[in-house]
Order: C-alpha cells, then sequence, then structure tokens
C-alpha cells in the first residue's frame, strides 16, 4: 500500500497492516501498542531532526521490523550524529516523563531507546559506530569492526532471547529481535 504526502511517498508493507490488525484484536492489555508507540515516536525523533537539519525526505516505508526514511544525506557530520541520536533521545525522555507514574509506555521508551543505542549494524548505535570509525578508517575495516562488534552484542542478546523465552514460556520478541538483527548482519554486504 502506498501513497503521497507531499513529495513524500509513505509506503506500507502489508505484513505490517496484517500484524497491527492482529495486535489491535490480542493485545488486551495494549502493552504492544504502547510499544508500537514509543518506536513510531523514536522514528518521529528522526524525521523531525532530518527536517530541522534542512534534508528533504523522499519516502517513508513502515515494514514489520522495521521503518526506513529515504531523505537527502546530511551535509555534515554533526547532522548525521543528531538524526541518529535523535531516536534514541525522544525514547529516553519520554522515558524519564512517564516511568515515574509507574507506565508501561515509559518502561518501553527506556527499552527501546536503550536497546537502539546497543552497537550493532541496523541499530542506531551501529550507525553511530559506522559515523566515528568513517572518520579515522576506510570502509572495509569500518564494516569489519562493525559486524564484528554487532556478532558480539547480538550473541548474548540471542541466548538471553533464548532463556527468557524459556522461563516464560511465551515471551519469545527478544529472541525474534536478535535473530533478525543476525539475519541482517549477514544479509545486508
Amino acid at each position: 500500500m502506498s501513497f503521497c504526502l507531499g513529495k513524500c511517498r509513505i509506503t506500507v508493507g502489508y505484513e505490517a497492516v496484517a500484524a497491527l490488525a492482529a495486535v489491535l484484536i490480542l493485545d488486551r492489555e495494549n502493552r504492544i501498542v504502547q510499544c508500537m508507540a514509543a518506536a513510531l515516536l523514536h522514528e518521529a525523533g528522526h524525521l523531525l531532526t532530518m527536517l530541522r537539519c534542512g534534508l528533504k525526505v523522499r519516502g517513508i516505508s513502515l515494514r514489520l521490523f522495521d521503518v526506513q526514511i529515504a531523505a537527502d544525506s546530511p551535509r555534515r557530520f554533526r547532522h548525521d550524529v543528531w538524526i541518529t541520536l535523535a531516536g534514541p533521545a525522544v525514547n529516553l525522555l519520554l522515558a524519564a516523563a512517564f516511568i515515574p507514574a509507574g507506565s508501561f509506555f515509559g518502561v518501553a521508551n527506556l527499552a527501546l531507546g536503550c536497546f537502539n543505542l546497543l552497537p550493532a549494524e541496523s541499530l542506531d548505535g551501529g550507525r553511530l559506530l559506522t559515523l566515528l570509525l568513517s572518520r579515522r578508517c576506510d570502509d572495509r575495516v569500518c564494516n569489519l569492526v562493525l559486524k564484528i562488534t554487532s556478532f558480539i552484542i547480538l550473541l548474548p542478546l540471542m541466548t538471553a532471547g533464548i532463556y527468557t523465552l524459556f522461563q516464560s514460556g511465551y515471551n519469545y520478541s527478544l529472541l525474534t529481535v536478535s535473530l533478525y538483527l543476525l539475519a541482517m548482519l549477514f544479509l545486508k554486504h
């Protein structure tokens, strides 16, 4: 499904629509909805910072596990860093606002903000590591360091996901995300 909002093409994958429909039907406590809201606000942080830095956004693609924003490349290193950190910053600010009230939404934002700061490929922390390394190393070294760092981060996360699944009997979210990120690590390059 695709439509234009001004000069920006917005594409929503059918799997994302199906997942949203399932969540709205099955999520009685609205916890997954709150996690999805935290994720959308995270992406809004990136988007608003891109616009603030004067970039033209050409497209937004919402898929099952991620959101891709196609925009002009930042003209300055610091803009790229600000854009990269904007999503986690939004989540951490929302966590600070909602956790004192005992809100699950605050906990979801804290988890998402911290998780995205991990230095693994496909996450904001991995993008930040790439930006920092690219100032000192060539692309080949940068990619190698990112792959090794990502693997070192994702292996314990996958193990924790397996442990969580066996302990809870139903919570497979960390394992699913870890396996997705691991697959992206090997499929991207």
